[in-house]
């Protein structure tokens, strides 16, 4: 007999706070998490603009940073990414903005920057 295990919460609690953060700080937007941008590239989240065009890539990275490898795959992502003209915006787990700073964040956040730069800390 096939054992089946219990459910699980389909994002981690900062997933979650970050989510409703998201939805709160950009009404009338669409934002999905764990999406398949393309066969190679999955994001956390993806702020869309109501007709579902990608507008910003909200990534969270961990508060001790990639590793060599992790971070290669995390610049490849970004440059194909913003290639189509989408945003990605790097945060810290430990130090996820308010709604207001995610919608400055977006607004004002240029397409091209290398990963390192991406990285903000909310104040």
């Amino acid at each position: 007999m096939l054992a089946i295990a219990a459910a699980q919460p389909l994002l981690t609690r900062a997933e979650q706070l970050l989510y409703g953060r998201l939805v709160r700080a950009f009404p009338g937007h669409i934002i999905l998490s764990h999406m398949a941008i393309s066969p190679l590239v999955t994001a956390d989240f993806v702020v869309c603009k109501s007709d579902f065009t990608p507008l910003a890539v909200v990534e969270i990275d961990e508060a001790a940073g990639p590793g060599p490898a992790e971070r290669e795959r995390d610049r490849r992502d970004d440059l194909n990414l913003q290639a189509a003209g989408v945003k990605v915006i790097r945060l810290i787990v430990d130090d996820l903005p308010h709604e207001a700073a995610l919608r400055a964040l977006v607004a004002a956040h240029p397409l091209h920057r290398s990963t390192e730069q991406l990285i903000r800390r909310a104040s």
